[in-house]
């Protein structure tokens, strides 16, 4: 991720979100904020004239509505099967997209939102090989059990009930704590990026007054 990040706690200032760089885990979060996030982070990837693809194994129906309503004529939305296993064709779409991004000058680069897909041996090789590339990769995961050390850049936490809260906290080494995360309000996540961390507006949500 680009630009220096605040070390301070959480529960403080609320910054506008960063430019998002490599590979993000997304944890936490209703339905319904999953996909606010999933849209504003296309929309704004389409407003800078970059290349967006969705590949959604969550299924949830608005997610694919607004997909095709605000984003209709961009071919950046795929639903997936439940198993949230890609298929090949599926694959081999994803990759003829991306590189179109991966042409040219000054756009941004080519952003991929995973929604609940499946980590298999064969596509860890494909994103490895996108990544590579240049393309940023956001993995919107089942559960904080998916989260492996090492594997991504950055982690965005969106609010959270109790128990989630807490086992999201301990997925992060308790860089933040439960409490913070239970009273996130609607458009807000914590960002962290190593050991630094902060409370962020997200792609979408309106600045509002504390």
């Amino acid at each position: 991720m680009k630009g220096q990040m605040s070390t301070e706690a959480t529960a403080h200032e609320l910054l506008p979100f960063p430019e998002l760089v490599g590979r993000v885990a997304v944890l936490g979060g209703t339905n319904n904020d999953k996909t606010a996030l999933l849209v504003g982070l296309a929309v704004q990837q389409v407003h800078q004239q970059g290349i967006v693809l969705c590949l959604d194994a969550r299924r949830y129906r608005p997610t694919e509505v607004q997909f095709r309503l605000l984003l209709r004529g961009t071919g950046s939305y795929l639903l997936l099967p439940p198993s949230g296993e890609i298929p090949a064709e599926t694959s081999q779409a994803m990759l003829q997209t991306v590189s179109r991004g991966l042409v040219g000058g000054k756009k941004p680069p080519p952003l991929l939102l995973l929604d609940s897909v499946s980590e298999t041996p064969e596509w860890e090789q494909t994103l490895s090989f996108v990544l590579k590339a240049g393309t940023t990769v956001v993995a919107f995961l089942h559960s904080p059990a998916e989260l492996v050390f090492g594997r991504y850049d950055t982690v965005l936490l969106l609010r959270s009930e109790a128990d989630m809260a807490d086992a999201l906290s301990r997925s992060v080494g308790r860089k933040v704590k439960a409490g913070e995360l239970e009273h996130l309000r609607s458009g807000e996540g914590v960002f962290i990026h190593r050991a630094q961390v902060q409370r962020v507006l997200l792609p979408g949500s309106e600045p509002r007054s504390t």
